[in-house]
């Protein structure tokens, strides 16, 4: 209870909100986190005999296209098939009500912020977004382009040796995410999405900030890199959202739980 008042105290103080998320946000929408039993990168290594740095890297994409677009397929008509759970709805009535300004950042590659109706341009996804696509050879084409099959399609193509090619230059595509041993990643969108929340930092600088954190473990450092940096040159509050890993050190809150029961305990607060 205690912790629940000091967040509405945050927020009722707040200047700007940070939402900094990784795998575990996506649990309550139906997806599997990265790591989790039912994760589908975390089968990789059981199905297919190799690691899965050896699988999600763009040489494979060239070397096994069919495995790759199907699998990447299912995983993109998972995210076309799924909503974005309440939680996502909870932090767009906090930045309403409080009359926030705010900025997105997500390691997660599945375009839910932007579903759930959060502004492109408040949006930094840190690995890319498999709503897109590139080209495999970024020295012939650095074009990006919106992917406008579904999952299914893509899967069903890519059965038939069928696969993404770009528009441009006919050569094959792959998605525009950021993988293992990836050097040919083409960074334009992350470049301009990084720019606007620089942007927004200078906008902010010497304002409160609250930063939640949810479903970011350890072990993915690029969400919590983004924590820490906010924490030491901002003075962010940071309220951290883990079932597991959510120790943070005072004066920041550690909630342990996940991400839509946590929004909820607190939403229900501020409505007292």
């Amino acid at each position: 209870m205690e912790n629940l008042a000091i967040i509405k105290e945050w927020l009722s103080s707040a200047d700007a909100l940070v939402i900094n998320t990784g795998a575990g946000m996506g649990v309550d929408s139906g997806l599997a986190d990265y790591r989790g039993n039912g994760g589908q990168w975390g089968q990789v290594e059981a199905t297919n005999g190799k690691s899965v740095f050896e699988v999600v890297n763009p040489q494979e994409f060239l070397d096994n296209p069919s495995y790759c677009w199907q699998l990447f397929g299912q995983r993109i008509k998972e995210y076309q098939n799924t909503q974005p759970h309440e939680g996502f709805y909870l932090l767009k009535k906090w930045i309403e009500k409080y009359e926030l300004d705010y900025f997105c950042l997500t390691s997660n590659i599945d375009g839910h912020f932007q579903k759930a109706g959060f502004a492109d341009d408040r949006i930094r996804e840190l690995h890319g977004s498999l709503a897109y696509f590139q080209s495999s050879q970024p020295k012939l084409s650095n074009q990006i382009w919106l992917n406008e099959l579904t999952g299914e399609e893509i899967m069903d193509n890519a059965t038939k040796g069928i696969f993404p090619i770009c528009p441009q230059t006919n050569v094959p595509a792959r998605p525009n995410v950021y993988m293992f041993r990836d050097d040919t990643y083409i960074n334009t969108r992350s470049k301009e999405q990084e720019a606007r929340f620089q942007d927004f930092l200078h906008h902010n600088k010497g304002k409160n900030i609250v930063v939640f954190e949810i479903g970011s473990g350890p072990h993915v450092q690029t969400v919590r890199m983004k924590t820490r940096m906010l924490r030491s040159e901002y003075g962010a509050k940071i309220i951290r959202i883990n079932p597991k890993d959510f120790k943070i050190s005072l004066p920041n809150i550690g909630i342990a739980k996940g991400a839509l029961a946590a929004l909820q305990e607190i939403d229900a607060f501020l409505e007292n």
